[in-house]
């Protein structure tokens, strides 16, 4: 019995010893990082923390490791405010420098404006006088036209009733026509009978012939029978002197005739000749009564047009008194800018002290800025440049989208490289772009520009890669340095280096923060993003297994929605069905609209998520979200550009192709430093 005694003393003593030899341990890894926070340096791994929340050294561990990240935030922020900060000086600057300049050109311009405003009194006064004559002018012949419109109205009213009167003498001279063809055919019907009595006559002659014939038989047989035939001698000679007198009637007749025939000739030709005649004059008549057709409508034009020129005048006359108030309102003008341009200079004077003072507190920011650096320089958050003077002036060449939060801090980060690396006679040259169908468009030709300068090296995210495939090959075969960030090329002969996040030892501290914040049991859902892609994969598969040890949480997963308002939508109804829940976990894509979620639920859920915005900071500040992973967004645009430089002056190769860039941890404790105002 003694003698278990005495071993189970000496097991306690052994384990105490064993408790004080790892109590000294980690009190030494402590002073260590404790020790290295002294001498300013923050590129530091966080302490590892035990998960016995009455461990003294844990909650020492944790105290530090939040003071280094709080000062590390700070130190981030001051150097993203000393990006802001030179940017808004050197605006200020530019500003101020162009005011000035602009005051000094305003000084000297208003001189030349007075001499200027000047004139255009001298001529707006002479235009007021031409207008006035103008406008006197312009009455007169306003009441000249008057006068030709009323002549005119006149004119179209006789043309009118000529126009009438002569289509009335039309209408008579075709019945005077009319009656000349009627008599015309009734002399030819006259001829006609004269013509049938000729024949009449003529057949009477032929009787009259006759007669004379058988009084001549009848005078030879009275002869021939003697006495007897006395009787018929008698007969016979009045027979005889009957044919001889109507002969001699005939001969009279017919002289008649033809008295009346010639006559009758004579009047046909000149009923013809009238015809003739009238009808030449009806062609004449009706050439001048188209005329007066023509002048009538011309008249009507003219009388138009001359209402429309009355019109016109009307509104010159209208636009003339118009004009001659403005010009006197111009004549005004002009007076009050004579004594503007006085006030002006006197401002303008003012501005140019105003700006004198604007550079000279811009110095003093400057100052200040400088002494900001100064003071940043004294820590060490970073990898730094190497003092080493380089043998040429190094030119390197970034390229970035610049679409979102995450890429704007990327941009701080290389540019406050960029100013870290002016002092060593850099040149840095930032190439960013708003939108990705501008950088397509954009991003061959800025990298053919390079190329021709004969820049030493590119830094990219790897998803930009695909744009300059070729022209990439060509300078890396040259030698040129290549390195990308935050995601991998499809071919690593593109790339000498990437820099980005370890994905496994982020999800490994995505699982360390969920046990923090449920304790040892309870039931977790995984939101995983796409498994086709490597990094949602990863996140999901490490949470896993280190769950593996703890049978007391429950695992599920669920496949995460593209769209915020499917995620919403798609966690509503996830909760509802399992309202016991403890933790949501999700890899990418959409944490707000699932915070939001929880949120609106009323459930208590803790969740663990990537990405820093304020949409994520807000719900941390709500207790909703427990910690946000980020990928030190800053870091990915500073880290490249220093480690190409040092290799670039060097020559020294970097110390892994697979960079790995610090993952930032944003939760209550350091989230105040972060929310905007």
């Amino acid at each position: 019995m003694k003698i278990f005694f005495i071993v189970f003393e000496a097991i306690i003593i052994i384990v105490l010893v064993l408790y004080l030899l790892m109590d000294w341990t980690r009190k030494k890894e402590l002073m260590k990082q404790a020790e290295l926070i002294k001498k300013r340096r923050m590129d530091l791994d966080d302490v590892e923390v035990s998960m016995n929340r009455r461990d003294s050294m844990a909650s020492l561990a944790s105290a530090l490791n939040v003071i280094k990240n709080n000062m590390l935030t700070f130190l981030e922020s001051t150097k993203n405010n000393v990006v802001i900060l030179s940017d808004s000086i050197d605006v200020l600057s530019r500003g101020a420098d162009l005011n000035r300049e602009g005051s000094q050109r305003i000084t000297e311009s208003l001189a030349s404006v007075v001499d200027k405003v000047e004139e255009q009194l001298e001529l707006v006064k002479s235009c007021l006088d031409l207008i006035e004559d103008n406008t006197g002018k312009l009455t007169e012949i306003d009441g000249s036209m008057n006068e030709i419109g009323d002549l005119l109205t006149l004119t179209v009213e006789s043309c009118q009733s000529g126009v009438a009167s002569m289509e009335n003498y039309e209408n008579k001279m075709t019945t005077v026509s009319e009656n000349l063809d009627r008599s015309e055919k009734i002399l030819e019907e006259f001829n006609d009978k004269i013509n049938e009595i000729n024949e009449i006559g003529a057949f009477i002659v032929s009787i009259s012939e006759s007669l004379k014939m058988l009084a001549l038989n009848a005078s030879i047989e009275a002869a021939r029978v003697g006495s007897a035939g006395s009787g018929f001698a008698v007969v016979a000679k009045e027979m005889g002197v009957m044919s001889a007198k109507t002969q001699q009637g005939i001969g009279t007749i017919n002289g008649i005739l033809d008295n009346i025939i010639e006559s009758s000739d004579q009047v046909a030709e000149c009923l013809q000749g009238c015809v003739e005649v009238f009808d030449e004059g009806r062609k004449e008549f009706d050439a001048v009564s188209a005329s007066f057709r023509d002048i009538d409508r011309q008249a009507g034009v003219i009388n138009e047009k001359t209402k429309i020129i009355l019109t016109e005048i009307d509104e010159i006359t209208k636009n003339s008194v118009v004009t001659k108030n403005r010009a006197a309102q111009a004549y005004y003008t002009s007076e009050e800018i004579t004594s503007g341009t006085q006030e002006i200079s006197q401002v303008s004077e003012q501005t140019s002290e105003v700006s004198q003072n604007i550079i000279d507190n811009a110095g003093n920011l400057n100052q200040m800025l400088s002494d900001l650096e100064q003071l940043l320089r004294q820590f060490t958050t970073a990898v730094e440049p190497v003092k080493k003077k380089a043998a040429k002036k190094i030119r390197i060449g970034v390229f970035c989208i610049d679409d979102n939060d995450f890429w704007h801090a990327v941009r701080r980060g290389t540019v406050y490289a960029k100013k870290e690396l002016e002092s060593h006679g850099a040149i840095v040259r930032y190439a960013y772009f708003p939108k990705w169908d501008v950088m397509t468009q954009e991003m061959p030709g800025m990298m053919e520009r390079m190329m021709k300068e004969d820049f030493d090296g590119y830094v990219m995210p790897g998803f930009l890669v695909g744009t300059i495939d070729e022209q990439l090959e060509a300078e890396v075969a040259k030698g040129k340095k290549v390195y990308v960030i935050n995601t991998d090329t499809s071919s690593t002969n593109l790339r000498q280096a990437i820099f980005q996040p370890d994905t496994a030892e982020a999800a490994l501290l995505a699982a360390k923060l969920m046990i923090n914040a449920i304790g040892k049991k309870g039931k977790v859902l995984i939101f995983e993003g796409s498994r086709e892609l490597d990094q949602a994969r990863i996140r999901s598969d490490v949470f896993q297994e280190y769950f593996e040890n703890y049978n007391k949480i429950e695992i599920f997963t669920e496949m995460g929605a593209l769209y915020p308002e499917e995620a919403y939508t798609q966690t509503t109804e996830y909760l509802k069905e399992h309202p016991d829940l403890t933790g949501i976990y999700v890899t990418t894509g959409n944490p707000e609209a699932v915070a939001k979620a929880v949120e609106d639920s009323g459930l208590k859920i803790k969740l663990v998520v990537y990405d820093h915005t304020q949409g994520i900071f807000q719900y941390i500040k709500k207790g909703i979200i427990v910690a946000a992973i980020g990928q030190d967004p800053f870091g990915q645009g500073h880290d490249p550009v220093i480690w190409m430089y040092n290799s670039l002056v060097t020559g020294e190769a970097l110390p892994s192709e697979f960079m790995s860039c610090r993952s930032k941890i944003v939760d209550k404790t350091n989230v105040d430093n972060l929310l905007e105002v």
